[in-house]
């Protein structure tokens, strides 16, 4: 999306947030001035990087990521254009999609460049279906609500659409 708009309980560990800190329990948020402090955490992912061969592409993995069937609440989802967007503020909605251990942070930091400045980094609860739980990280809805839609996404529809060459170059990758 840059090209668009240039097994832990929860109970035990913080939530990432999107700003630089270091919490009381020294769990590193942002590692940009220290990698070697980067730690292992999950992302969820519930638009296009739900499919692993996109995932792999963003991330410049040689092998298709290993992504584990997920589900996380509190947020709504619209559309902007044909790219899924989390809103805030919906605790009954549950929203499903995938998870994946980011394990540095130059993969992190491709993802927030491929999500772009209209989404934005945040804390949340996975729940992987076995019913364990980790904290974990999610991009959410970053600019004005009035650009989205009440729409689905489907994964499966827009992959059928790449493939059918409607978007070859939509993602510049």
């Amino acid at each position: 999306m840059a090209s668009l708009a240039k097994n832990v309980q929860t109970s035990t560990l913080p939530l990432p947030t999107s700003t630089p800190t270091t919490t009381g329990n020294g769990y590193v948020t942002d590692t940009h001035h220290r990698p070697d402090l980067f730690q292992p955490r999950f992302f969820f992912f519930y638009g296009m990087l739900s499919d692993p061969t996109t995932l792999a592409k963003v991330l410049k993995l040689r092998d298709r990521p290993a992504l584990r069937p997920a589900t996380i609440m509190e947020h709504g989802m619209k559309l902007w254009g044909e790219f899924p967007a989390l809103l805030d503020g919906h605790p009954d909605t549950p929203i499903h999609g995938v998870a994946y251990e980011i394990s540095s942070q130059e993969e992190e930091d491709r993802l927030v460049e491929y999500e772009s400045d209209m989404y934005r980094k945040k804390g949340c609860v996975i729940e992987f279906r076995d019913g364990s739980k980790v904290p974990g990280v999610t991009f959410v809805w970053n600019a004005d609500p009035r650009l989205l839609r009440d729409r689905s996404f489907d994964l499966k529809d827009w992959l059928l659409e790449q493939r059918d060459g409607c978007g070859d170059d939509l993602m510049g990758l």
